[in-house]
């Protein structure tokens, strides 16, 4: 397990160190403005944590926290520490697990398990980074913050470090305070015991004594010190030097005996010390000043306290303003209600426009006229209402559904509220501050996304969103299954990535650009698959997006996967060359055949009805094949329907044997018409002429490496048979259309006791279509 990186040097800098001990805040109470900045960070950001770390020698601790339980952490888990690398800008880790300043701290490794970070640091005047105010989360954001968000946090950043500036004033102006009650209190000890910048001045000989505080407090040995009134003024800021010389002798020549004004003494280091002096003259007999005992007062740590106050009051006044400017131009809702007379009743312009009306009637009353609903329907209650759980029990409601109908428009609004109390320094609640946000706009407007969303999501068809650049933003599933790519693939995708390469030159010269113009373009277009590089072909649809002022912000495809109406064409198309092959070798067939009957036909009527048989013959065999929906039949099934128009439906007058074996087209054909042929001579001539006559047709299939098939047609019980005196042409069908089409060999005997006829043929041969 690798160990986490040691923490910037920056971390150790002494004078940031001494910067962070003078703000003297670690380890100090919980206070309200710190704890509203981590809340409205949290909001702003989007992010469950947000804290206000101060990155002290080996600890960070946290001033405000919210979503996280510890109180402080060991720098080995700090992340804050490494902002203080960056005092000029945020430190953003979009993923805490691949960074190698973060994957091995322990809150990443183990629990929590945060995954986000961005820290603003927070700077001093004097240029010392204090800490961070930051925002975790426990997923990692690749994109970090938008630049609204940064801004945010910047801004944010700077009211902490200004809240701390403040805390550190105040403590000053404190200390300050005790300072100078200390040293009025030095003042009046050193009047009974001499032991502050006490003088003496003679003005007799203009002899100024100086007790020891002279050099204490301001620095000069006494040594040095020439002990004249001269001295004493020139040592006056010369721009006071005229002005305390008349005020003083303005006493000693008059008849006065107090003296105190302020003026600033220079020190021995040359810096000079604002001062508060008094004296007291003292008179002899006659009235006359002969000598002058005063203390001076050192007032510029009072100065300086005074100096500070009155930055921090400008302050107060100033984000006072700018807290009113808020409540009166915030674009959300704001009303402040106190528990009883007396206490403050404010709501802002906002507010009223959502609710309709102003604050109405005092306390508990007004609240009964409003017009409010719960989410599920309840009407609220008057005691019911966020802002009175507030005053009544200090809850914390945030973001409560609220259905509230416009008392000036009747409308009814869907409001979420927030409210929570506001305590003085003894725990007591003294208002309740409620924030009121109209989101009937934004719940219609997700609705409707959250329908749009749901259409793409569930559509068969691809869909895709692109930026203006043409890096897509969104695939639905049905458009990653198309195209190949996974929901978790590394990687931006473009619109031009899922086109074949042949397409790309008018995709980018043709179809984007005129995109951009503002148009369309829809057409039949081809997709490929990412993931096994096959071709589907679309109907292909890009529009543009616009926002604002019409602008291109990028586009928008919806495409249909056409891959089965395209296969469905390639088959239609093949079926239709198929069966204009079929069709015109059926008419050459069908044409020979008439030929041949009608040639040396004596009686037209016998030819006529020999042409429809042999045609009746022909169309069952192509039955057959058709009702096979195939390119070929099996011979059983061929030779029953070609003998099916000979049956005169005596049992047993054609007897069937055989394997199954399949035909081609051609050879269906030839055997359907070669056993029609044989059918009507045994019906005209032979076994088929007397009641009891039959024929047997039987085939086998020679088991030999090129198999042969064997067929044999042998009638028996007919009439005698004597060999014919000349050949017909259904002799020479039968002879020469089988041996030409399967290239096969047929004989035909005219046994005494029936015709036999036999065709062997290469089984090869047999299968072979048209």
């Amino acid at each position: 397990m690798s160990r986490a990186p040691d923490p910037p040097s920056a971390v150790c800098d002494p004078g940031r160190l001494a910067a962070l001990a003078a703000h003297a805040v670690l380890d100090t109470l919980p206070e309200q403005a710190f704890d509203d900045v981590v809340r409205l960070a949290s909001r702003l950001c989007d992010a469950p944590i947000a804290l206000v770390s101060l990155v002290a020698e080996a600890r960070q601790w946290f001033k405000a926290r919210t979503g996280f339980p510890l109180p402080q952490t060991d720098l080995d888990r700090s992340v804050c520490a490494h902002a203080l690398a960056h005092p000029d800008s945020l430190l953003v880790i979009p993923d805490l697990t691949r960074d190698p300043r973060t994957r091995a701290n322990p809150l990443v490794t183990a629990s929590p398990g945060i995954r986000f970070y961005a820290g603003a640091p927070l700077r001093t005047p004097e240029g010392h980074v204090l800490g961070t105010l930051c925002v975790i989360d426990y997923v990692s954001r690749p994109d970090g913050l938008t630049a609204t968000e940064a801004g945010d946090l910047r801004a944010l950043a700077r009211q902490v470090t200004g809240h701390l500036a403040m805390r550190r004033a105040a403590a000053e102006r404190e200390a300050a305070l005790r300072a100078v009650q200390a040293t009025e209190e030095r003042y009046r000890l050193a009047a009974r015991a001499t032991t502050d910048a006490i003088w003496d001045w003679d003005f007799a000989t203009d002899h100024v004594l100086w007790n020891e505080a002279l050099e204490a407090a301001y620095g000069h040995p006494l040594g040095t010190v020439a002990p004249t009134g001269a001295w004493w003024i020139d040592h006056i800021h010369p721009d006071d030097r005229a002005r305390i010389d008349a005020s003083i002798h303005a006493v000693i020549d008059g008849t006065g005996t107090a003296w105190s004004d302020e003026y600033r003494f220079r020190r021995a280091d040359g810096s000079y010390a604002h001062v508060f002096d008094r004296g007291s003259v003292i008179r002899d007999g006659t009235g006359r000043a002969v000598r002058m005992i005063g203390a001076m007062l050192d007032l510029t740590e009072r100065k300086r306290a005074e100096a500070a106050r009155r930055e921090a009051a400008r302050q107060l006044d100033l984000e006072r303003g700018l807290l009113e400017a808020v409540f009166r131009q915030a674009p959300v809702g704001i009303s402040v209600a106190g528990p009883g007379p007396g206490a403050p009743n404010l709501i802002n312009a906002r507010a009223e426009e959502f609710l309709g009306h102003g604050l109405g009637g005092p306390a508990l009353a007004r609240y009964e006229t409003y017009g409010a609903v719960h989410a599920d329907g309840r009407a609220y209650a008057p005691h019911d209402y966020p802002s009175m759980r507030a005053l009544r029990d200090g809850a914390v409601v945030s973001g409560e559904a609220m259905r509230y109908r416009n008392a000036a428009t009747g409308a009814m609004r869907l409001l979420e509220v927030s409210s929570a109390p506001v305590r003085d320094e003894d725990g007591a609640i003294r208002a309740a501050v409620t924030v009121f946000l109209d989101v009937t706009e934004q719940r219609r407007a997700e609705a409707q996304l959250q329908r749009l969303a749901l259409v793409a999501e569930q559509s068969s068809d691809f869909i895709a969103i692109a930026d203006a650049d043409g890096r897509i933003d969104y695939v639905n599933p049905a458009g990653r299954a198309l195209v190949g790519v996974s929901e978790g693939a590394a990687g931006p995708l473009h619109l031009t990535d899922v086109l074949v390469p042949e397409d790309l030159p008018f995709a980018e010269g043709t179809i984007l650009p005129a995109i951009r113009a503002g148009g369309s373009w829809s057409g039949e277009y081809r997709f490929r698959h990412l993931a096994t590089g096959a071709v589907v072909p679309v109907r292909y649809n890009l529009f543009a997006l616009r926002g604002p002022g019409d602008a291109f912000e990028g586009f928008a495809a919806v495409s249909h996967d056409i891959s089965a109406r395209k296969a469905a064409e390639a088959q239609q198309e093949i079926l239709n060359r198929e069966l204009s092959h079929r069709l015109k070798n059926t008419l050459a067939m069908v044409q020979a055949i008439a030929v041949q009957t009608l040639r040396n036909a004596a009686d037209p009527a016998d030819a006529r009805e020999a042409l429809v048989a042999r045609l009746v013959a022909l169309g069952k065999a192509h039955d057959i094949l058709l009702t096979g929906e195939g390119e070929s039949a099996d011979l059983r099934a061929v030779l029953d329907g070609a003998l099916t128009i000979h049956d005169d439906g005596r049992p047993g007058r054609f007897r069937l044997a055989g394997p199954p074996v399949p035909c081609g087209a051609r050879a269906a054909l030839s055997l359907a018409l070669m056993a029609h042929e044989l059918a009507t001579n045994a019906a005209k001539y032979g076994a088929l002429r007397n009641p009891d006559g039959y024929v047997t047709l039987d085939w086998t299939v020679a088991d030999a490496p090129a198999p042969v098939l064997s067929l044999r047609w042998q009638e028996h019980r007919g009439p005698r048979v004597t060999p014919p005196a000349r050949k017909g042409f259904g002799s020479r069908l039968i002879e020469r259309g089988m041996a030409g089409t399967v290239d096969g060999e047929v004989a035909t005997q005219y046994l005494p006791e029936g015709v036999v006829c036999t065709l062997t043929a290469p089984l090869v041969e047999l299968l072979t279509g048209e």
